[in-house]
């Protein structure tokens, strides 16, 4: 699912077992990134059962998710995979010690209150937690915020296009790869790519490269990229 950007049909996703497979398996990406971060290591599907229980999370995410709330999918399923995980280490080395009655009733309490006591309490602490590494990962190219705020294109029609410019850029192994490596983005070949004048990509270079981070970057900054790119529901 590129860049998160598919609108998919909540009803029937969670109405119609087809498209909810089918949903499921193209949030395989997501699901591993969250549970790798939280378990501080690279898991395998089939092999590390942390993942299973990541798959469980995201699942009850689905069910329990509601969109008129305004809280983006991705981040009350990151919410509960985390939960899930660390309640499931928890559990590891408690489990002699508690019933599995009580253990049940204590999860299903917390799924149900899980998106209440997100946009309460939890919400805020996620989208101060995206600037901060956003902004170490401009960091690493030279740029930060004062930057960005001065070169953030006025017009309507320029900023579509350095977004579309941006987009190309981060979805293109071949051109996405220099600029990690090197820090620096390949304007020749990007001109080529997109079709835009040199000029034009030169004017919008920092906003080019810092929305191809945030972008590149989707499963980290969920909420970032909603409000750089409106319209786009994950």
């Amino acid at each position: 699912m590129p860049e998160w950007e598919l609108r998919w049909p909540w009803q029937e996703i969670k109405g119609e077992p087809l498209i909810r497979e089918d949903f499921l398996e193209e949030s395989q990406p997501f699901i591993r990134h969250v549970a790798n971060q939280v378990c501080h290591r690279v898991l395998d599907w089939g092999r590390d059962e942390e993942l299973s229980e990541a798959m469980i999370a995201f699942n009850e995410a689905i069910d329990h998710y509601e969109e008129e709330r305004g809280v983006p999918f991705l981040a009350y399923a990151r919410l509960l995979i985390k939960r899930r995980l660390v309640d499931y280490y928890r559990k590891q080395k408690l489990r002699e010690a508690l019933p599995l009655d009580q253990e049940d009733v204590g999860q299903a309490a917390e799924i149900h209150l899980g998106l209440q006591e997100f946009r309460e309490r939890e919400q805020n602490n996620e989208r101060a937690q995206e600037v901060r590494e956003f902004a170490q990962a401009l960091a690493q190219y030279d740029l930060d915020f004062d930057a960005l705020a001065s070169v953030s294109p006025k017009h309507r029609d320029t900023r579509e296009t350095l977004l579309r410019v941006a987009r190309i850029l981060a979805n293109d192994p071949e051109l996405w790869g220099p600029v990690e490596k090197k820090k620096k983005i390949p304007m020749q070949a990007l001109a080529l790519k997109t079709q835009v004048h040199p000029k034009v990509l030169e004017r919008g270079r920092k906003f080019i490269l810092a929305v191809s981070v945030l972008i590149a970057n989707q499963h980290d900054f969920i909420y970032l990229r909603e409000y750089v790119l409106p319209g786009r529901r994950g």
